[in-house]
């Protein structure tokens, strides 16, 4: 009696499907099955970014920025103040302008290396939850480790737009580049015109006008759909509607700035 073929399993998906995600989610998904996959892809995922961080740091850019911010802050001291205040207090301003511009240097480098993965997990983290959330509204039996496993996989194109961000400062040789269209607020035909609150605002909301995040939620949007936790239009609606919501918070979040400095670059999906 012959010996009945023995069936190898099906391969789930894992670290080297990631760069096949970027460009052909559909495949990928379709071998998504609700099991512990994410796990490395994740670890990667931290690791690129805070490498990303740690070669922004390296560039010099950062020290680059805050000293020229510190030289404009002390000629600007020395035109208003040179004939009103004494020579000593003079010299406790250019201190101040300097001991501030040290404490800003090492903001900066925290934000850069530690914040982006930290983002990067709680996006992942609170991304599927809600999609776990919706899911479970839908009726539909939510699988945590299938959501979790689009989501960190998507999280890829985050880092992607970080690469690219990082190319784009060694380029211009600054830290104020975008890949958003909030980098066309300062050509606003009448800028001045508008309210510093509105301006900020406005710029908040083109920061959605980002391929990189559109891609995001096209990734998410067909793993939904292939792996049926939400088929049809309600995987479409519900990444659309985390789209608009990520636009309409990073708009608080800039309006929260004025009247301090107003920074119109983007962050987070």
């Amino acid at each position: 009696m012959a010996e009945s073929p023995s069936v190898q399993p099906r391969r789930t998906v894992g670290l080297r499907d990631v760069p096949r995600v970027l460009v052909s989610p559909r495949r990928v998904f379709a071998r998504v099955e609700d099991v512990a996959a994410w796990g490395w892809p994740l670890l990667v995922l931290l690791t690129l970014v805070t490498l990303i961080g740690y070669a922004t740091i390296e560039t010099g850019l950062i020290d680059r920025e805050v000293e020229r911010g510190v030289r404009e802050s002390i000629a600007r001291i020395d035109q208003q103040q040179r004939d009103v205040v004494q020579r000593s207090e003079l010299r406790e301003l250019y201190d101040r302008e300097i001991k501030a511009g040290e404490f800003n240097k090492l903001l900066t480098r925290v934000r850069v290396v530690g914040a982006e993965p930290v983002k990067a997990l709680a996006t992942a983290l609170l991304v599927a939850a809600a999609l776990y959330g919706f899911v479970a509204l839908t009726g539909r039996k939510p699988e945590w480790h299938t959501l979790l496993t689009i989501v960190v996989l998507a999280g890829f194109v985050d880092a992607l737009r970080l690469l690219v961000t990082l190319g784009l400062m060694l380029r211009f040789e600054t830290l104020d580049v975008d890949t958003s269209a909030a980098l066309l607020v300062p050509l606003w035909p009448t800028p001045e015109a508008l309210d510093p609150k509105a301006l900020a605002a406005l710029a908040g909301i083109l920061t959605a006008l980002d391929p990189f995040r559109i891609w995001y939620w096209v990734i998410v949007a067909t793993g939904l759909k292939v792996t049926m936790q939400l088929p049809g239009w309600r995987g479409w609606l519900v990444c659309v509607l985390a789209w608009l919501v990520g636009a309409a918070g990073r708009a608080g979040l800039t309006v929260a700035t004025v009247p301090g400095a107003m920074s119109l670059g983007g962050g987070g999906n």
